[in-house]
């Protein structure tokens, strides 16, 4: 025997009902049900500092900042420069074709080598281009490129893989490795006491 066809019309009662729930409710509204950390945090628009000082939500002090951004760089792995990468300076947040434009902006900056913390920049090369995904919304379903588009996308996508020039560069993994009379200390941590 088949089981009769459940009908619920929108206008009967077991269509929907009134429930109490409990839960967190985050100051913007958003609710987190029993979550109350990411209530607060949602909620909350500072936060107390490593050092203590009171600071935006999702950031540190000035010197906490810092103090991580050297720990990290004193951590990175050291390899020597290939003569042709980018170099990155993590102290000022600026890009350097060759070593002697990284030395002629310590010099001209009152900084030693060492102290614009260098990393060797890795390539971002152009990625090939799939022509098929590229006008996935206006081919119709399993359709295919004209051949004239498709031979088309097969010579840009060759120029694509024989290009040896980077689009861009970025900060690499490694740190470089400084000739011995310049890998002077980049700078201590300071004191995280006081905050800001």
């Amino acid at each position: 025997m088949t089981k009769p066809e459940l009908i619920v019309l929108y206008s009967s009662p077991e269509a929907a009902s009134i429930k109490t729930v409990t839960g967190c409710v985050a100051r913007t509204g958003a609710f987190w049900g029993d979550n109350e950390h990411m209530a607060r945090y949602c909620g909350s628009t500072h936060k107390v500092c490593d050092c203590g000082a009171i600071v935006a939500q999702q950031s540190f002090c000035q010197k906490c900042a810092r103090n991580r951004s050297l720990a990290k760089y004193a951590a990175m792995e050291q390899r020597p420069w290939d003569g042709d990468a980018m170099l990155f300076s993590d102290a000022t947040d600026e890009y350097f074709r060759d070593l002697s434009e990284a030395e002629d902006h310590a010099v001209n900056n009152g900084m030693s080598l060492a102290q614009l913390r260098l990393i060797i920049c890795e390539p971002t090369f152009a990625r090939q281009i799939d022509g098929t995904e590229h006008f996935c919304d206006d081919l119709p379903e399993d359709g295919e490129l004209p051949a004239e588009i498709a031979n088309a996308f097969d010579a840009l996508n060759e120029a694509i893989r024989k290009c040896s020039t980077p689009l861009s560069w970025s900060p690499g993994d490694y740190a470089l490795a400084l000739p011995g009379d310049q890998a002077a200390p980049a700078t201590q941590l300071e004191s995280a006491k006081g905050g800001a």
